[in-house]
């Protein structure tokens, strides 16, 4: 591709779209065009790093756009290292055709030289090792003590020296212009932010780019195109809101899980490709404003409140009951009272020996909204998501979701299908709900498009043990509640068997549902509808 055409590409604009809507509310945000993603999942706080290529194009990257000012070859790839300490420089700017061959004529001479970028097109040399005036008397140039820190480059035939004051960045000339480090290929230009001794390659790149790299590593590419259209949408505006959480490091987000997982180039898929581009530009909006548009893989058979996972309650974050969730989301862990001996006493709690685990909250849905670990000197109460990964250091681990029983004792986990589950302390049978979830659906708006098993969507129950509403947790549904209840799940045998459904925390987006209602008929806008309260679909 020609390296003009190139610069235009990666140049980026920040562009504010205004939107209105039926109630004419005038709608202003910015939706960046370019973003900076720390690479953390490969290079964090390292001092080496190895890079891909015959050929990396040089210059300077400001507000997204690069600004090229050079080359550099190398046979065998390149390995970029944190270099600081005293040097001597040439007090010249010339050309780094120039500055290379003065570098050259040095290192013959027995000078440790290395031509080293300015930017803005200029170039000059530095020597490491030697003294003012032997570099002076070696170049013929008036030279300068100086204290450098920044970046070597070092590749088969040269090295180059950026000072991180310049912020330097590099262009790949591979496939689609890619660049590749320790393995893997990227789009867009590279970068890194140096702290201290170390550093972290950064990514800097178009949203859509990003995005590439990003929904086929939160959902599988052969998903239905409007689940991943509706996923790509969630990704788009998650983005959005957690632009601002690294800035204090350099980048924007990383490429793990704490943000979103972004595998670059490498992980891209023609299908996913295919849906981030016929939704370029689209989020979702709720009075105005970009949401926080969580998601997580599968809900168990009802979605949560935000405030029943983190502290804020959010007016499109409430629970709704799934059409369906697609495939065989269960799952079972074994704790024994040893293992919970064990797992108290590496967290300090001063309860004495593990005797219980008592559940004393859960919703309409079944999901499990808090429990104690009694011990034989008081007990330790779990509630929100600590219920998940106060496990984390015991045997079992996290647990994978909060809608569970323990040694049967619960409330009904997610099955799809007729019946009602016994209570965990008598015979009765107890039905909460009141109707079918795709009456419950009906009443957000969605009616089933096609017919068939999964559009015959039967009861939803709940089992508890004498228990008693905690009170109407949201607007969504009427029949969304939380309920105090006192359920022992000890037996004889001195274990717990945790058997569940569902995969992280709840909130939002149900990937396995959105596929599941992809296969029913539905659009991306009308999954992203369902899931997210009251909101509308901009851009």
């Amino acid at each position: 591709m020609n390296r003009k055409i190139k610069k235009l590409i990666t140049a980026a604009l920040t562009l504010t779209i205004g939107f209105s809507s039926m109630s004419q509310v005038a709608f202003a945000y910015e939706v960046p065009q370019a973003v900076r993603i720390g690479l953390e999942s490969i290079c964090k706080n390292k001092t080496t790093a190895l890079i891909g290529g015959r050929e990396l194009l040089i210059g300077t990257e400001k507000n997204g756009s690069f600004k090229e000012n050079g080359s550099i070859s190398s046979s065998t790839g390149f390995t970029a290292a944190i270099a600081s300490g005293e040097y001597i420089a040439i007090e010249e700017e010339m050309s780094q055709r120039n500055a290379s061959d003065l570098a050259d004529i040095l290192s013959r001479l027995g000078h440790r030289a290395y031509s080293a970028y300015l930017g803005n097109d200029k170039w000059t040399v530095y020597v490491s090792g030697s003294s003012v005036s032997e570099v002076e008397s070696a170049s013929r140039y008036s030279a300068t003590r100086t204290t450098f820190t920044g970046i070597r480059l070092d590749g088969s035939q040269t090295s180059v020296l950026f000072p991180s004051e310049i912020n330097p960045a590099f262009m790949g000339t591979g496939e689609q212009d890619t660049f590749s480090i320790n393995g893997k290929s990227y789009r867009g230009m590279l970068t890194f932010v140096i702290h201290g001794g170390t550093m972290t390659a950064v990514n800097v790149v178009d949203l859509d780019m990003y995005l590439y790299g990003v929904v086929p590593a939160e959902m599988p590419a052969s998903y239905e195109m409007e689940a991943l259209k509706a996923q790509t949408i969630s990704a788009r505006t998650y983005a959005m809101m957690k632009i601002s959480a690294y800035r204090n490091l350099g980048y924007e987000f990383n490429d793990t899980i704490s943000c979103q997982v972004y595998n670059g180039y490498s992980g891209e898929s023609a299908r996913s490709t295919q849906a981030v581009n016929a939704t370029s530009g689209k989020i979702a909006v709720y009075d105005g404003k970009p949401i926080e548009a969580y998601f997580c893989a599968s809900t168990g058979g009802y979605t949560e409140n935000s405030e029943n996972v983190w502290a804020n309650p959010l007016p499109y974050l409430k629970a709704v009951p799934e059409i369906a969730e697609d495939g065989d989301n269960s799952w079972k862990v074994t704790l024994t009272l040893n293992d919970l001996d064990a797992l108290l006493s590496a967290k300090g709690e001063n309860i004495g020996s593990a005797e219980d685990i008592v559940i004393t909250k859960l919703s309409t849905g079944g999901r499990v909204q808090e429990m104690k670990i009694v011990g034989s000197r008081g007990s330790k109460t779990l509630t929100k998501e600590a219920i998940r990964t106060y496990f984390s250091s015991a045997s079992c681990g996290s647990l994978p979701g909060k809608m569970f029983t323990i040694n049967g004792k619960g409330g009904e986990i997610g099955i799809y299908g007729e019946g009602t589950k016994k209570s965990s302390s008598s015979n009765q049978s107890s039905n909460m709900g009141s109707g079918t979830l795709a009456e419950a659906g009906a009443k957000n708006g969605i009616v089933a498009n096609t017919e068939g098993s999964l559009s015959a969507i039967n009861e939803k129950t709940l089992s508890i043990s004498g228990g008693s509403k905690v009170g109407t947790t949201t607007s969504q549904s009427s029949d969304y509640e939380i309920y105090s209840v006192n359920i022992s799940t000890v037996d004889n045998s001195g274990r717990f068997v945790i058997e569940g459904i569902g995969r992280g925390h709840g909130v939002g987006l149900s990937q396995k549902g959105a596929q599941s209602m992809a296969k029913l008929g539905y659009k991306y806008d009308e999954i992203l509808k369902y899931y997210y309260t009251g909101i509308t679909i901009e851009g």
